[in-house]
């Protein structure tokens, strides 16, 4: 089962944020992610993500 889904703001392991975008298994079965950062797109194991903290904003 998919740890993050589509749209998920994640951290990465060396503190970088971004927006899961497509979510896949390789031919082991390791699920990899990947993910949008300013317009580029970098791949990512699911043991090196973590879900970013949501910010709750002010009314």
């Amino acid at each position: 089962m998919k740890k993050f889904a589509l749209g998920d703001v994640v951290n990465s392991d060396k503190g970088r944020r971004g927006v899961v975008r497509a979510a896949y298994r390789s031919r082991e079965g390791q699920q990899f992610y990947a993910v949008e950062k300013d317009g580029a797109m970098d791949f990512f194991e699911e043991a090196r993500l973590s879900l970013a903290p949501r910010v709750e904003l002010a009314a």
